[in-house]
């Protein structure tokens, strides 16, 4: 896992996928702007650890290849 301090209005891309760029921060709350192509899906999880390991030789489009 890696962990970034950004401060508002910088970004980070992962790889060719998306943009993900923090917009706002205020006390424990960040507003993050994602920007990706609609194939790429998106969502929110309530812990911290994801649901299903991201597969390096796959990357993040794995779950596409199905």
């Amino acid at each position: 896992m890696l962990r970034l301090d950004l401060k508002p209005g910088e970004s980070v891309r992962i790889g060719r996928y998306a943009v993900i760029t923090l917009e706002d921060k205020s006390g424990k709350t960040a507003r993050i702007a994602f920007q990706a192509d609609r194939s790429v899906p998106i969502t929110r999880v309530k812990d911290e650890t994801p649901s299903e390991p991201i597969n390096p030789i796959m990357g993040l489009g794995a779950a596409q290849v199905a």
